[in-house]
């Protein structure tokens, strides 16, 4: 009953949707990628919208249920509830919707077949990739990372002849896709279109050079961790397409702010610091955690590393390389989830101490074992995947306002509470 009745609301939200953009003639920028989805629409969002009508969602809507709320203007799901997906569908059906002129929207793909999809009801005139890596790899999902290289290509072989595909040129797995649109490259390599050069980072920010035929312009934004930049450039290829300079550009990232997450500083108790990147995790994101970890400063700092879902046949060799890697950056571990104890395996095995390393199925329980054990100095690396996981509750036991949680945490909400 609940698989026929989410289906109805599937096919009345996704007909909504397409009339949707027809109707208003609305210019679709679709974003896929492994990682970093939602901060590259975000950041292309925050560039355009004082120079365009354009709207984008606050949530990671990027399934198919997803995109259609997300076009259709709806800020939450319905979840498990019944009487919320009716209050949503008397919204799309009798509520009149505002108008843009351009929607930034997130693709995502956990199975074959799924961006195809996600393109049938919102075709982008501008499309973007931003990298694969090894995710979405359990059994009946993906094969391998060359089977997801050939899904998220269908966005761009799907554009028309007269769109943009924005493509990241430091992947060789993207480089070279296939597409009939105009193609626009970003990267570090020299051979880029749009280039970042001079990368530096400190305790508060990344400073780097965007070069794009003959402009450069420098910036200063407001994150943490060098791998951010891959977050930025195509959200600068974006707006140079659409007519910007990389100067406004610019001036409008100076003051951006990472949504939710996504390796957030937060004041954490006794005068520690929080990198909060709870809201997921894979073997690329957790390399670039720990090396970002590495850079900053601290009297001692904490790695508290959650289970990566849907890593497949490679899930254990995964989590006991990610042991190694924690046991060289960090002086305490904490390892959290169903694959706890390979991660501590791993630990072991490059001889960090063994009373220096504490495993937990359970994040908050990890949170209240951490709590009264904080030091000022001490800096925290919080990061891992959502299901069975979910270390933004270990993040709200330690953080200095916990009352801030909901403006500063990621799955907030009483929909999440039930989870």
């Amino acid at each position: 009953m609940k698989f026929f009745f989410k289906f109805i609301i599937g096919m009345v939200l996704s007909i909504k949707a397409k009339q949707y953009l027809r109707k208003h003639r609305t210019q679709v920028i679709g974003i896929t990628g492994s990682i970093g989805k939602t901060s590259t629409k975000e950041a292309v969002y925050q560039i355009l919208k004082n120079h365009f009508n354009v709207y984008s969602s606050k949530k990671s809507f990027n399934t198919k249920l997803g995109l259609s709320l997300a076009v259709l203007q709806e800020e939450e799901s319905g979840f498990s509830s019944i009487r919320a997906w009716f209050s949503i569908l008397k919204r799309v059906l009798f509520d009149k919707k505002l108008v843009y002129q351009k929607m930034v929207l997130e693709m995502g793909a956990d199975h074959a077949g799924d961006i195809k999809k996600l393109v049938k009801i919102a075709k982008p005139k501008i499309g973007v990739i931003t990298n694969i890596a090894p995710v979405h790899l359990n059994e009946g999902q993906f094969n391998d990372i060359y089977d997801i290289a050939k899904e998220k290509e269908t966005l761009v072989k799907m554009l028309p002849k007269d769109g943009v595909a924005i493509l990241n040129y430091d992947d060789p797995l993207i480089r070279d896709m296939k597409t009939n649109a105009q193609k626009i490259t970003f990267g570090l390599d020299p051979s880029a279109m749009v280039r970042a050069h001079d990368i530096k980072m400190t305790n508060r920010d990344i400073h780097f050079t965007v070069t794009y035929k003959d402009e450069s312009e420098e910036f200063v934004i407001p994150v943490l961790g060098k791998f951010q930049v891959y977050v930025f450039l195509p959200a600068i290829a974006v707006a140079l397409v659409l007519g910007m300079k990389i100067k406004e550009c610019s001036e409008v990232l100076n003051k951006f702010s990472l949504p939710a997450g996504r390796m957030n500083p937060i004041l954490g108790l006794n005068k520690s610091m929080i990198i909060d990147g709870s809201y997921n995790a894979s073997p690329v994101t957790m390399k670039s955690a720990l090396e970002l970890m590495d850079e900053l400063k601290a009297d001692r700092k904490i790695a508290a590393l959650g289970t990566m879902n849907e890593l497949g046949e490679i899930s254990k060799e995964s989590h006991f390389k990610l042991g190694r890697s924690a046991a060289s950056f960090s002086d305490i571990l904490i390892a959290v989830g169903p694959e706890a104890s390979t991660i501590k395996q791993g630990a072991l095995d490059a001889e960090m101490s063994e009373d220096k390393i504490f495993t937990f199925l359970d994040s908050e329980e990890a949170g209240y074992f951490l709590k009264d054990k904080l030091e000022p100095k001490d800096l925290i690396l919080v990061k891992g995947s959502q299901n069975h996981v979910r270390m933004e509750k270990f993040v709200k036991v330690i953080m200095a306002e916990p009352e801030k949680a909901p403006e500063l945490l990621c799955r907030q909400g009483e929909a999440w509470e039930n989870i």
